[in-house]
Order: C-alpha cells, then structure tokens, then sequence
C-alpha cells in the first residue's frame, strides 16, 4: 500500500466512525394530505384534489374557464405531463415553449412535504429548474401517495434512492417579495398564483 493509499483508507475509517447515530423521527400526528392542503393553502396556494392524475386535464380546463383566461398552457418538452388525456379538455392547447409571466404552466411535483405545505422538485431534463420561476400561473400535479410528513423524509428517501439531483427547488406557495416599502409583492420572483391538484 502506497503512502496515499494509506491516508486516503485512514479519512475513510474516520469518516465512517463520525457518523451520527440514524436520528428516528418522531410520530407524525396528522393526516399528511389534509396537513400538507391546509398548510398550502395558507401560503395562498389554491388546492383541488381529484379522484386520479388523469383528472388533471378537465381540472385544469375548469380551474382555467373560471379565471376567464386563456385555454392554453406550457408544459416541459420531455414532462410525463404529456402523457394525460388532454382530449378531455377539448379546446385547450399545449405548447413546449418556455412561459413567460402572463402564462400559464403544468409541471409535476416528486414530493409534497405535510408539515410546511412545500412541493419539492428535483431539476433533470423531464423537469427543468427554471421553469417554476416563468410562468404567471403554475399548477402542479402531485400524487397522494409522494406527499410526505416531513423535509427529513425527502431527505431519508433520496439517500435510500442514491441518486442526489443537481438542484432541489423547494417552492411554498406564490411567489412574493415584501422587499420595497414592505409591501406585499405576488409574483416577483416567480408565479403569482399556484394551483395544486392532488391526485389519488
């Protein structure tokens, strides 16, 4: 064994023997989705929840209609987001293109996290990073079964999983800003209005 060798297997040791004890999470008391929509919803992010994933399409045609705004919506190029049936939503379009702030934008959660309300979204070429920061108006898509108790838990799976994505967003509620004159300002750093629809 080489000099380096001998070092580099002396930092492993040290470093496997510092590890913290595995911390066990305490008991969550609530109910996740009902936790995690009544959180949202006190960020004033709007909340539907609908029977399955391929529900979103008309719930979003109707969520839409209501708003008096445009049948039309922004969805990543590689998103799984294509795949629902938007034949159920006859007049609405879809485009690839990136959105801008008087747009509306459909994107897919991979976490929910109950005890703060959070959608967390892992950065990859299904899921562009930049892209809960374009559009006027997003709606997310989480399943029932990824909404979580705690940020902890996200964690914990990711490290089982593996695999650490180059960027996590974590995103709670519109975006506001209370920078000038501590005025409450939606949407100056991304969406003003988010619309989350849980599914399952």
């Amino acid at each position: 064994m080489t000099a380096r060798e001998t070092i580099l297997a002396a930092v492993r040791a040290g470093r496997r023997a510092e590890l913290p004890p595995r911390y066990d999470l305490p008991a969550w008391p609530h109910e996740r989705v009902a936790e995690f929509a009544a959180r949202a919803r006190s960020t004033a992010a709007e909340v539907h929840e609908i029977a399955e994933i391929d529900d979103a399409p008309e719930a979003i045609w109707n969520i839409l209609a209501s708003r008096n705004a445009a049948r039309h919506v922004h969805i990543p190029q590689n998103s799984p987001a294509h795949e629902l049936p938007w034949h159920r939503a006859p007049g609405l379009t879809l485009t690839n293109e990136r959105p801008s702030g008087s747009d509306a934008a459909v994107s897919l959660a991979d976490w929910g996290i109950a005890e703060t309300g959070t959608l967390v979204f892992f950065s990859g070429e299904r899921n562009p990073s930049s892209w809960h920061f374009l559009p006027g108006l997003e709606f997310v898509l989480v399943r029932r079964e990824l909404i979580l108790p705690r940020f902890e838990n996200v964690i914990d799976s990711l490290s089982r999983e593996g695999a650490i994505p180059a960027t996590v967003n974590l995103v709670t509620g519109p975006s506001r800003t209370a920078d000038i004159e501590q005025t409450i300002e939606r949407g100056a750093h991304g969406p003003r209005d988010l619309c989350i629809l849980i599914a399952g």
